[in-house]
């Protein structure tokens, strides 16, 4: 059944944050004629959905994931004023003091000029802020291991989140991640590798989709120096997620993890199913029947939620997260921005 959506965000800061939403609500398959436009001091969602595949919170929450938002449902459609720019005959209207009514008053006009200096006097303001904002944060990254700019834009994200500008980001914390890495851990690569990329990933995330051949090329390129350790972090709006982890550790059961978890990724465009990962186990060669015993029982999901409840005591908040000898990597970063983080590990080691 179809139904419509129609809210105000509030929290959001410029076209990052717009995009952001407006990605992470098009991944929703159910979600139809999506609107998403800039007002005053907040944005606006309208869209379609079907109510047999996603619910209206779902939607809701997929927006408060998207960042640390502030979502106010609404009745009836767009307001007039959630534009993304004005157009250019309303510049003009409001600079020359003219109204569709004709001119403005004297009181009127100067209200608008007064507006318009204040308007323009901010900005200037704003400008040198982001200028020197902007330098301070390409100093620190010329200084310190992979401090760049945010990347919403290449993370599924959970929380107040990186950000899922146009390229990904590295976002160091405080602290370095220290993790004990043993032969029950899923790693890929030399075991005893000095570098290791722990990588907290979603198989119904695009964006963890976009960063498998980028590890897989890392590991090609360093094969005795880099080791891949996979963990889960299911999204709660990617409804096929938390499923497909559960397949892959039914399939690590059978020698055959890292198998099923390229064959997820490959296959991820053309759809995840129960069906489909009861298909591809086949594919694989699998004991279907134990497979699919051991899926149907759900007998892996606690084993899920604990990465995920790792995950997320050590600072993640989205999809991919990458640990980089402990240091954290938000977002599909590609192989060009690893390598360097990668190369002068090894020069200090």
């Amino acid at each position: 059944m179809q139904t419509n959506i129609h809210c105000k965000i509030y929290g959001a800061n410029g076209s990052d944050d717009l995009k952001m939403i407006e990605d992470n609500l098009k991944s929703q398959d159910a979600i139809k004629n999506l609107k998403v436009a800039a007002g005053k001091n907040h944005l606006e969602v309208e869209a379609s959905f079907d109510e047999n595949q996603i619910t209206k919170q779902q939607i809701i929450d997929v927006i408060k994931l998207s960042g640390d938002f502030r979502v106010e449902e609404l009745s009836g459609n767009m307001t007039a004023e959630a534009i993304t720019a004005p157009t250019k005959s309303v510049v003009d209207r409001a600079f020359f003091g003219i109204t569709s009514g004709g001119l403005l008053t004297e009181e009127n006009s100067s209200k608008v000029i007064f507006t318009l200096g204040f308007l323009a006097g901010f900005s200037i303001v704003s400008l040198i802020i982001n200028i020197v904002f902007g330098y301070l944060l390409f100093s620190a990254s010329s200084f310190s291991l992979g401090k760049t700019t945010d990347a919403k834009d290449n993370q599924a994200v959970v929380n107040s989140q990186p950000s899922q500008a146009p390229t990904a980001a590295v976002q160091p914390i405080a602290t370095a991640q220290n993790f004990a890495i043993t032969k029950s851990d899923h790693v890929r690569g030399n075991f005893n590798a000095p570098i290791t990329l722990v990588e907290y990933s979603d198989f119904e995330c695009p964006f963890c989709e976009k960063i498998y051949p980028t590890f897989k090329k890392i590991l090609n390129d360093y094969p005795d120096q880099v080791r891949l350790v996979y963990k889960h972090f299911p999204l709660g709006f990617h409804p096929n997620a938390q499923k497909a982890a559960e397949a892959s550790e039914c399939a690590n059961e059978q020698g055959k993890f890292w198998e099923y978890h390229d064959l997820i990724f490959e296959k991820q465009s053309g759809g995840l199913s129960l069906i489909n990962f009861k298909q591809w186990a086949g594919d694989l060669g699998l004991n279907t029947k134990k497979f699919n015993n051991c899926l149907d029982s759900s007998k892996y999901a606690q084993k899920v939620q604990t990465d995920a409840t790792d995950g997320q005591s050590r600072g993640v908040n989205g999809t991919p997260a990458t640990f980089v000898n402990g240091q954290l990597v938000s977002g599909a970063v590609p192989y060009e921005s690893f390598k360097p983080i990668i190369d002068q590990l090894l020069n200090n080691n």
